[in-house]
């Protein structure tokens, strides 16, 4: 038995942004509207993130699962997507990711994911270094082309095999192909905490693409 490869409390605060500013960046300045500002210290940093959640793929026609939408038949998502979900109902909850499965084979980049991938070559010729952290697990960034990506909570495609630990693409089938029906759901396969060593460091510009803060997935 398998599950996606997702993580539903990265951090304890629903404000993500928050936590990675401190962990990354002590020293940065405080958040500002400026485009004056923008610019200027966009030219200057080296190492750029850009922070993305749900707001940026909603433009795709992705779900939000927020809000009068944020039902699938009777449910809402943060029912179904969680560990304690799925080992108590795997069958269902696996229905509800191939639909956003489906979904998402009828969905494609928009003009941000592509700006955003765009950004990130021209600036690797000048010497300097974007990286994309994304609450997203729907692999838009990667097929704009953005090739430096942190997946918060992991991707829709990858599932992890919780007898053996395999982590393949799987886009078809539940079914571990080391195992076949051989797995069972693992007690330790609990809410895995993000490797704060493995965060991309950055100098002092963050850019934050979002229509508001929201709870992991």
């Amino acid at each position: 038995m398998i599950r996606l490869l997702t993580s539903r409390s990265l951090f304890n605060s629903p404000v993500i942004t928050s936590s990675i500013i401190k962990m990354t960046a002590k020293d940065m300045k405080a958040p500002s509207s400026s485009m004056p500002q923008f610019r200027e210290d966009f030219a200057k940093a080296k190492h750029i993130v850009v922070l993305t959640g749900a707001g940026v793929s909603a433009e795709s026609g992705v779900p939000t699962f927020r809000g009068a939408g944020g039902y699938w038949r009777k449910w809402q998502a943060q029912q179904l997507a969680t560990p304690e979900a799925f080992e108590d109902n795997p069958s269902l909850v696996w229905e509800f990711y191939h639909y956003r499965r489906e979904v998402m084979g009828t969905k494609d980049p928009n003009k941000a994911h592509i700006a955003i991938s765009e950004c990130e070559k021209r600036l690797k010729s000048q010497g300097r270094r974007v990286v994309v952290i994304t609450q997203n697990i729907d692999e838009l960034h990667k097929r704009a082309g953005s090739e430096n990506i942190l997946e918060l909570h992991g991707s829709l495609f990858k599932t992890r095999c919780t007898k053996c630990e395999e982590v393949i693409e799987n886009r078809l089938s539940p079914i571990c192909p080391a195992l076949a029906d051989k797995g069972e759901p693992d007690p330790k396969a609990k809410d895995a905490k993000i490797p704060v060593d493995q965060l991309p460091r950055l100098e002092p510009l963050l850019l934050c693409i979002q229509q508001q803060c929201l709870h992991p997935r």
